[in-house]
């Protein structure tokens, strides 16, 4: 199974640019380059490509305004005119994200999402470890998923790949009855 939050390496910035504000506006370039434009309107295209957009906005080489207009190239159609409605409200990133799961993720493709990427989306067999946790919180993080870190991580464990799982779980459990 891809990687639907991404299967794109976690975001580093490369210090070889220096500081100061044209050294960061040259990172937030290169981290843009490697974003895939988005190709349809498909909810978990559109969560794909903006998962990637939050981490780059973390990382805070730019202001709020001039990260909607550099990532505008990435967009198209219904959700170009919604940044474009959101940079000229002078919307901030929370905002916009807040803005963003109203209109595109409605309660009925958040469960769907929820239900298909988190509570019944199992490890893929050449899926890392790493790759499948950072997808499911990931996912947990974009949706606002009411739970909690634990939950997530029970979630993880019990939809571990099988070979995985049998390597993590030994296979004959010693009862303190056996040693007797």
């Amino acid at each position: 199974m891809s990687n639907a939050a991404g299967s794109a390496p976690p975001i580093e910035v490369n210090a070889t640019h220096g500081g100061g504000v044209n050294g960061q506006a040259v990172v937030l370039v290169e981290l843009l380059r490697s974003i895939p434009q988005l190709c349809s309107g498909e909810p978990t295209e559109i969560m794909r490509l903006f998962v990637r957009l939050d981490e780059v906005n973390d990382l805070k080489l730019v202001m709020d305004s001039e990260f909607v207009i550099r990532i505008m190239p990435l967009v198209r159609g219904s959700l170009l005119r919604f940044f474009g409605i959101c940079l000229r409200k002078r919307c901030s990133w929370a905002e916009i994200k807040s803005r963003l799961l109203d209109e595109y993720f409605p309660f009925f493709v958040r469960e769907r999402l929820i239900r298909d990427l988190i509570i019944f989306n199992f490890q893929g067999e050449g899926q890392s470890l790493r790759e499948y946790i950072g997808q499911v919180f990931q996912v947990a993080k974009f949706l606002q998923y009411d739970a909690t870190e634990q939950q997530l991580v029970d979630r993880v464990v019990m939809n571990l790949h099988p070979r995985l799982l049998a390597q993590a779980v030994p296979s004959r459990v010693v009862w303190h009855c056996d040693y007797h």
